[in-house]
């Protein structure tokens, strides 16, 4: 079972793998694997990333997306900006960039409050507007999902 995800033989749905120039009855290395693996992870991103910026009014990005999901998941819809570049793997000045950028969309999709305990610092959080499209876009990424990965099963 360890090997499953790995060791799948067959192209998916148009992703290519090193395996499949392989002969058949060849084995991959555990480093062909990795190269195969993130390959594949390379190629699943483009294709959300496509489909989140052809779906969102606002031609939202992968880590846009990833954005919102993370303040739709936290308490309040709202996370400490300071806590963001943790959860989405980026810089702390990438984050506020992207929040600046998506501010400067004028989108209504999140909105920046001050944090009273320590005003240096600020709350992002999640609009109405964000969570709707929020919920719209995990529909499409899920059956995008789910027509691109099904070797995982």
């Amino acid at each position: 079972m360890r090997n499953h995800l790995v060791t799948q033989r067959l192209p998916v749905n148009g992703l290519s793998s090193i395996y499949d120039s392989k002969k058949k009855g060849d084995t991959m290395t555990y480093l062909e694997k990795w190269f195969d693996f993130n390959r594949r992870q390379k190629e699943i991103e483009s294709l959300l990333e496509e489909t989140i910026a052809q779906q969102s009014e606002q031609s939202l990005t992968l880590k846009e997306f990833y954005l919102l999901y993370y303040l739709d998941l936290a308490e309040e819809k709202s996370l400490r900006q300071i806590d963001l570049p943790d959860k989405l793997h980026l810089s702390p000045s990438a984050v506020s960039r992207m929040v600046a950028r998506l501010e400067a969309k004028n989108c209504g999709l999140l909105s920046r409050m001050c944090c009273h305990q320590d005003r240096r610092s600020s709350f992002i959080c999640l609009t109405n507007d964000g969570q709707k499209t929020l919920a719209s876009l995990q529909k499409t990424v899920e059956e995008s999902l789910e027509a691109g990965l099904d070797f995982l099963i």
